[in-house]
Formats: C-alpha cells, sequence, structure tokens
C-alpha cells in the first residue's frame, strides 16, 4: 500500500511541476510573458474566434479608437472592426513587464501599413485561468 501511494503522490508532483514549469495556471502562477507572446500572436492572425478565446467571459478592452466589452464576444468584434479598417495591422512586442500580480506591461509597435508605425503601452490583466480581463 505505501508503494501505492507513494506512486500516486510522485505521479501527481511531476504533472503539478510540468504544469507550473508550463505557465500553467494550475500551480497557481501564470507564465504572463509566454501568455502576453501568444496574445499577440493571435492578434496578428486576424482570426476572431481564436482572440475571444483569449478573452475571459467578462472582459474590456480600451483602445486608441474606442472601449469593447463587456463580454469577450463584444472584445473579439471590437478588434475584428480594427482589422477590417486596417488589413495590414501588425503588432510587434518590444517588451514585455511582468510582476507578481497576474498584470503585465508591454511595449509594443504597431504597424499600421508600410509607412505608419506606432509605439504603444498595453497594461494587460489576466484571470486566474490565464485569461485577459482587460486590456487598455
Amino acid at each position: 500500500r505505501a508503494w501505492l501511494f507513494f506512486g500516486l503522490l510522485l505521479s501527481w508532483v511531476h504533472a503539478e511541476t510540468e504544469s507550473c514549469s508550463a505557465g500553467g495556471a494550475s500551480c497557481g502562477q501564470l507564465d504572463l510573458k509566454a501568455l502576453t507572446e501568444k496574445y499577440f500572436e493571435v492578434w496578428n492572425s486576424h482570426d476572431r474566434d481564436a482572440i475571444r478565446a483569449l478573452h475571459a467571459q467578462s472582459s474590456v478592452l480600451k483602445d486608441w479608437n474606442g472601449e469593447h466589452g463587456p463580454t469577450n464576444v463584444d472584445v473579439a468584434n471590437g478588434i475584428s472592426s480594427i482589422w477590417d479598417a486596417v488589413p495590414e495591422i501588425k503588432i510587434g512586442i518590444l517588451d514585455i513587464y511582468t510582476s507578481v500580480t497576474k498584470t503585465c506591461v508591454a511595449n509594443i509597435l504597431v504597424v499600421v501599413d508600410s509607412k505608419t508605425a506606432l509605439k504603444v503601452v498595453d497594461v494587460i490583466e489576466y484571470d486566474d485561468k490565464g485569461l485577459v480581463k482587460s486590456l487598455n
């Protein structure tokens, strides 16, 4: 019995360690840098459903042309309207600053078209599952 218990305990510890090393939410820590990199990768794909999936059900986004929310569907539709208006738009990450909270700051370069690029600072707050709660 002791060996069975020890084996189960060892398996659980191994699974938790793998999850935590990958930034999994189950260990209570989020890899904000990886989450933010993934967010902008999806943003650059211009995929409405994929960007919606990265936002918590209750979510808001504020940018230079308005505010979108209070749901992830509203946020995804708002972002999609940006993509529709500016089809060439892409975001490059310059720096990501994380903290001991679930908030990070991303210095980004918004490439609007071949002639226009804007340096922008985004403040991103994640929930316990690693989904975006707010982006300003």
